[in-house]
């Protein structure tokens, strides 16, 4: 039974004050609090139902009681009793949050309201959703019914046309674990009613540790789903939801006033629980310390232990208690420059952001460890270059501002999101245990397994922690196979020396033997002597001159075109007895003509080289394991990293054991390949992408967005090109000043909170969602590049917001 402000008690105060006061922030959006008036009692149950007035300035008055000095808004329900006259009580409900401009409602809904009823409420600017319950199930049965047994389909209909949010407590013994009830959100949220956003009250009912442990695998890959955390005092459940569920779908609730507003808490009895209200309740140890507190304030303190055990950030704890549903909502709190995320304006960058690149450029040559992080390849000026932290497809970086990354998840190496829960867990746990030691560490043996059950061709493995090192051993251990030393490579390949020979030319090389006729006019066209020939330029980017790489080594790296099998020839029939292997990737941009992977493979064979795929980029994004396994050709070596340890340094090099037993011959060898949090990574990405199906995610991710970027040209008249597999897609402007139109749109989008550059790289954590906020942000976005395109002044445009145009190629940075 609920109490008054008035039996608010000096131990309670005493919790505010010693725990909770520094942690609860200064905003707070209750997304599960009941509006209530007894007048609204009808029939013989009313008089079993004793609670008092919960109007608005009631919940207003508890709430400065219990977060003194916390400006607080809510998403009110209607309060689902048998007793009452729903009709009247929607309307008084509709009155009461009008007091309000930043609170909702979930209005009350039985299976007896009328479509046409609800549908006048849902138009309410306040009214955003539904709120049914168990009692009302149409089965009578309250304890096993199905949600469409007290949520009809009729009314779902409704909701999903109007996108409305349901706030649903489950039903059925296990809760959220019940497999009938798991079919049914999975029916709902991914096929019938896929625009219906859910609400799971009480950690989607998870008053114990059981029901949410059991079922967070499957409820985390369901779009559309939402949890308030409301009533859950137990720390067990909270710790999973907060360790393993994308915290952006978690919101603070109190289920306030009637279910935590009394003294004691809601006990877990084995997987069951119970409400235990110390004021009525007699105790069964009377000499121990009675002084119980709120349950509200003991849900507050295992929410307090739980998120100090899932490491959250201030950010985080913030979006709990009132960012994440206030964003979703459409909630805006009111303007406290000390206390928001911070706006930028179009060009504009965070001083702190700003200050630390600057130290970084006086400090580390070239400003940053990867080209491709490198600020001025996207908008000189305005890019943020650091990110604080990263979870899902979002990042925020040193100043508090959050951004949706809509570019290349990583580089590509974070395919099921950043921060996945279940890898991260692995990793946590394997560093409590120690990451290193004087010895080997087991979980390289269970990946060597896993990866050669994934590619039954290969039968050994090898390990390195990046993805350049890796082909440099890779392409080591083809040279020690073979006792040759001249390599064939079609596309990029990493930063070692073995690579960017290739600008250096071909003529400083023994004599090669007389190629047959017709195939020298095709190897001449790379050669350049000891210079610099910029060979590289088709294959990666121009202006890189390989100062620093021995000279010695020209004419060791031989490129040639993809799906040129004629110029591969050539190069074997001229070079044939000293090429040790040919090197590629089985597909970066287009699919292989057909025939072609099949040619390569034969020519290796023909001429004894070893076919070497680097699968770094495209490897599992698509398709389980290597790319070459979606085009049915086996390789000799195949090499992976990025994705492989999903944002954790992992690599690895697998291959036939007649080739991999030169690795023996030859020292490869260091000590960080060693340590274990890289091939503990590895191992959960490997068994978490074995459950879910993230190449077809992925890919219609990827689909979604070309759609979206070839539809925004046409109808604004910018040429835009969006080319490659929808995995890898690449996004550009076929236009002289292309340059200049993507930084300007780069600038443009940073203003709308989206990080996009030349590409996008979806991950399992992009959802329609993202996509549907970046194609009406982009929308804007592309109207200004036509103004520009349409009054040739791109340039001043660019100027006036104090933006460089971006890089396009390797150069010095000062």
């Amino acid at each position: 039974m609920p109490i008054s402000l008035h039996d608010y008690s000096p131990a309670d105060q005493q919790i505010w004050d010693e725990e909770l006061a520094d942690f609860v922030p200064q905003r707070i959006l209750d997304s599960h609090i009941h509006l209530f008036d007894p007048r609204h009692l009808t029939g013989p149950d009313a008089s079993k139902v004793t609670w008092g007035l919960a109007d608005l300035a009631t919940l207003k008055a508890w709430a400065e009681r219990l977060y003194p000095g916390r400006e607080t808004h809510f998403l009110a329900l209607g309060t689902p009793l048998k007793a009452i006259d729903v009709a009247a009580h929607n309307r008084w409900c509709l009155d009461e949050i009008a007091g309000d401009p930043n609170s909702r409602l979930n209005r009350l809904v039985t299976p007896k309201c009328r479509v046409e009823d609800i549908e006048r409420d849902l138009r309410s600017a306040q009214v955003i959703g539904l709120k049914p319950y168990r009692i009302f199930s149409v089965t009578g049965d309250i304890a096993e019914c199905r949600i469409e047994e007290f949520l009809t389909h009729e009314q779902m209909e409704l909701a999903n046309e109007h996108g409305a949010w349901v706030t649903m407590h489950l039903s059925r013994f296990h809760g959220c674990a019940d497999e009938q009830n798991l079919r049914d959100l999975t029916e709902y949220t991914t096929r019938r009613y896929p625009r219906i956003r859910w609400i799971l009250a009480h950690a989607a009912r998870s008053f114990t540790y059981w029901p949410i442990r059991q079922a967070i695998d499957r409820l985390r890959d369901l779009p559309q789903l939402w949890y308030d955390v409301s009533a859950v005092t137990d720390i067990r459940p909270l710790i999973t939801l907060f360790q393993r569920e994308d915290r952006r779908r978690i919101w603070f609730g109190s289920d306030g006033i009637d279910a935590t507003y009394f003294h004691g808490q809601y006990a877990a009895l084995g997987r069951a629980w119970q409400a235990v209200d110390a004021d009525r309740a007699a105790l069964q140890f009377p000499h121990c310390d009675g002084r119980p507190i709120l349950a509200i304030y003991e849900q507050l303190l295992s929410i307090k232990q739980a998120i100090e055990i899932a490491e959250w950030t201030t950010e985080e704890v913030e979006g709990l208690f009132w960012r994440n549903a206030s964003e979703a909502l459409g909630i805006a709190f009111r303007e406290d420059a000390g206390d928001q995320t911070p706006a930028f304006g179009v060009g504009e960058i965070g001083s702190k952001t700003a200050a630390t690149y600057e130290r970084a450029k006086g400090l580390i040559p070239g400003g940053t460890q990867l080209l491709s992080k490198r600020p001025e390849m996207f908008a000189p000026g305005c890019w943020p270059a650091y990110a604080a932290s990263a979870r899902g497809c979002e990042v925020v970086d040193l100043d508090g501002r959050r951004l949706i990354d809509m570019t290349t998840s990583g580089i590509g190496s974070c395919l099921l999101g950043y921060a996945d829960p279940d890898v991260t867990a692995a990793v946590r746990r394997r560093v409590a245990q120690g990451s290193m030691s004087s010895l080997n560490a087991a979980e390289e043996v269970d990946l060597a397994e896993e990866l050669i059950a994934v590619h039954p061709w290969a039968e050994q493995a090898r390990f390195a922690r990046s993805g350049g090192e890796a082909m440099s051993i890779a392409v080591r251990i083809a040279r020690a196979a073979t006792g040759r030393d001249r390599i064939a490579f079609c596309g990029y390949h990493g930063w070692s020396d073995w690579y960017l020979a290739a600008n250096h030319g071909e003529a400083t090389q023994q004599t090669p033997q007389t190629p047959a006729d017709g195939a020298e006019q095709a190897v001449q066209a790379n050669e350049g002597g000891s210079g610099h020939d910029d060979s590289l330029r088709a294959h990666l980017l121009p202006g890189l001159d390989p100062t620093g790489v021995p000279r010695g080594l020209a004419g060791t790296a031989l490129p040639f075109t993809y799906n040129r099998l004629d110029e591969l020839r050539q190069r074997l029939t001229r070079y044939g007895n000293e090429i040790a292997a040919v090197v590629m990737e089985p597909t970066r941009s287009v699919d292989p003509q057909p025939g072609f992977l099949e040619g390569v493979r034969e020519l290796c064979d023909e001429h004894g080289a070893v076919l070497l795929f680097d699968e770094i980029s495209a490897g599992w994004r698509m398709h389980l394991g290597g790319a070459h396994l979606k085009y049915g050709v086996q390789p000799d070596i195949a090499v992976f990293a990025k994705a492989l340890g999903n944002g954790h340094p992992m690599a690895a090099i697998i291959g036939r054991r007649h080739v991999m037993d030169a690795a023996q011959k030859s020292f490869i060898s260091s000590t960080y390949w060693t340590e274990a949090v890289g091939p503990t990574a590895a191992l959960a990405t490997i068994r978490k992408l074995r459950q879910l199906d993230a190449v077809s995610h992925v890919t219609r991710i990827g689909e979604r967005m070309r759609t979206i970027w070839t539809e925004l040209g046409t109808r604004h008249g910018v040429p835009a090109v969006a080319a490659g597999h929808a995995a890898l897609l690449k996004l550009s402007f076929d236009h002289p000043q292309a340059a200049e139109l993507s930084t300007l749109l780069t600038a443009k989008m940073l203003a709308r909170g989206f990080l996009v550059g030349g590409g996008f790289y979806p991950s399992y954590a992009h959802r329609d969602s993202h996509l549907d906020a970046f194609a009406a942000a982009a929308d804007e976005a592309f109207a200004e590049l036509a103004v520009a395109i349409h009054n040739d002044d791109l340039r001043d445009r660019l100027a006036k917001i104090g933006v460089d145009v971006r890089h396009t190629g390797f150069g010095r940075l000062n």
